[in-house]
């Protein structure tokens, strides 16, 4: 292994501004010697905490109370917080952690008794959000809201609740108050990286999905989540980013904090992601899976927010540890390189085509790596488009470990490229409806998206099973492509009786007449770039209809 590993670690490929929406060139405004321009903690601090348990249940060597504490005095206003706080019976000191729920769901004994059967004490609170245990009524998760006062935004009121949280954890003897992590999902995730930056006395944070830099882009403003909101003007984006935005106090925080995500996130755009991860100055983590969106494969889902946990609360690492990446022309090819300082049983390099921007429907390659000496190696296609190249490495337990993303133009580097982009196929994780791809629809159902999951049928024109396509109009999943680039969509259907059916595709309309035995449809389409990038397709079937869909693809041509 190099003797400048250690410093290769610490190198960010390319700075993560210019693959923004907008060019943000300011630094973060909240330095180590400031005071916090929003969040004064000595003073929310020093507001009497008034611990309660309100129930305990002992079961199966858990100890699970029912716990209220005082958060703030909000004007006239008392806000009390209900959390459920969970332990292995008869023990002390131990290491504990808050978990912060997807969508700040309400609190549940599931949360934190799964915690405690790994030895950690565990909290999770209800926010204090309207119809929730807590008191206070704030509509914390309905959006990105900062109107006048940042002191009155329901995200601040959401974070002092979290402040007050880990003041409770200190408070048990049940706690070693010197080693207190935080985690969360999601929503969870957010407010997880936003108190790493407020909090220091926070030892980790672990988070899925959720991120901060959400002003270069996020559901709330700029994709399906604005509920008819006017999207923000720049100053208002820069308004939040030296406010709530949980990305701005991480460069004065040496805490160690991980992100875990899919490439393709809905709500937390992939430029955001970078950007946060670029600016935390402490340890840190990457795990990106492409081709997911808010959801994660089984394993990483349960294992990734534990395995960074118990690194820095219970010195147990097991999440591998890799280099920044670089991409050089060798011999007229594109070789890519990062190191791995642990033992793992796999690498790979992931590619997406085209220039920044459409983060949810950007479409990524995955291409095999060597490994020797610590070194991986991959080749890179050369292509006409830019590309964003991040290498990856996966454990013998499954975890996965990735390095911040790099920008790569092949003409730049003295490579001349005759295709735009390699071949894919955009629908391939779920458009042959076999049981992987099945279990790639329930995974991301079961992360709280509306998805078709559909009905399946043994009649099928390839592999073993087909799916059936409901009476009306069925939004497809989500359909992966470059953008700039003509596509075709081809696909098989098979009806009962011959009939019409309509497809929906780029704002228009197509018929196509389907016979009893399987017709292949096809159509032409060139995405364009927008901040999600998405490929919407709707197939309208007539009432009493019985159609028959198999082997969608979505094709560069």
């Amino acid at each position: 292994m190099p003797a400048s590993f250690l410093v290769r670690l610490h190198v960010i490929g390319t700075s993560w501004v210019a693959l923004g929406l907008l060019t943000l060139c300011v630094p973060t405004v909240v330095c180590a010697d400031e005071a916090d321009p929003v969040f004064d903690v000595p003073a929310l601090l020093a507001t009497p905490l008034r611990p309660k348990i309100l129930k305990r249940h002992v079961g199966e060597g858990i100890i699970t109370e029912e716990v209220q504490f005082h958060s703030e005095q909000d004007g006239n206003q008392d806000v009390l917080i209900f959390a459920y706080f969970s332990y292995p019976e008869g023990q002390k000191q131990l290491p504990a952690y808050i978990w912060n729920p997807g969508g700040l769901g309400q609190a549940s004994p599931a949360y934190t008794q799964a915690g405690a059967r790994r030895g950690y004490a565990t909290l999770c609170i209800d926010f204090p959000q309207p119809g929730y245990r807590s008191t206070g009524g704030y509509p914390i998760n309905s959006g990105l809201i900062l109107e006048g006062d940042p002191r009155q935004a329901p995200i601040y009121h959401g974070a002092v609740a979290l402040l007050k949280a880990v003041s409770y954890l200190e408070s048990r003897e049940e706690v070693d108050r010197d080693r207190i992590g935080m985690a969360g999902s999601s929503w969870g995730g957010f407010f997880t990286t936003l108190m790493v930056g407020i909090d220091s006395r926070l030892k980790v944070g672990s988070c899925l999905y959720g991120t901060g830099s959400l002003e270069l882009g996020n559901a709330w403003w700029d994709g399906n989540s604005r509920n008819g909101r006017t999207p923000p003007t720049p100053a208002d984006r820069e308004r939040w980013r030296v406010t709530l935005d949980p990305a701005a106090r991480l460069a004065r925080r040496k805490t160690p904090i991980a992100w875990f995500t899919g490439t393709n996130d809905q709500f937390y755009f992939l430029s955001g992601v970078m950007r946060t991860y670029e600016l935390a100055a402490g340890p840190k983590r990457l795990t990106l899976v492409p081709n997911w969106d808010h959801a994660l494969p089984q394993r990483l889902h349960d294992e990734s927010i534990f395995a960074w946990l118990d690194e820095h609360l219970k010195g147990i690492k097991t999440l591998p540890t890799v280099s920044a990446l670089s991409v050089q022309n060798e011999g007229n090819h594109l070789i890519a390189r990062w190191w791995v300082a642990d033992e793992v049983e796999s690498a790979d390099l992931i590619a997406s085509f085209g220039e920044s921007g459409n983060w949810r429907g950007r479409y990524w390659h995955t291409f095999p790596a060597t490994i020797e000496n610590g070194e991986c190696r991959a080749e890179l296609p050369a292509a006409t488009l830019p590309c964003f190249v991040s290498g990856s490495v996966v454990s013998k337990t499954g975890l996965r470990s990735s390095t911040p993303l790099l920008r790569v133009e092949a003409k730049e580097l003295g490579i001349t490229a005759t295709v735009a982009v390699p071949s894919y196929d955009g629908c391939s994780l779920w458009g042959g409806f076999e049981e992987p791809q099945i279990a790639y629809l329930d995974r991301h159902t079961k992360g709280g998206q509306t998805r078709w999951n559909p009905k399946l049928s043994a009649d099928a024109k390839e592999g073993e099973q087909s799916a059936i396509l409901p009476v009306g109009d069925t939004l497809l999943p989500p359909i992966l492509s470059t953008a700039t680039v003509p596509h075709r969509l081809t696909a098989w259907l098979k009806a009962a009786e011959p009939v019409e059916i309509a497809l929906f595709l780029g704002g228009k309309e197509q018929p196509f007449r389907i016979g009893t035995e399987w017709t292949e449809i096809a159509l032409d389409h060139t995405p364009a770039i927008s901040p999600l990038g998405e490929t919407t397709v709707v197939l309208r079937v007539p009432a009493t209809a019985n159609v028959l869909i198999d082997a969608i693809r979505f094709q560069p041509r």
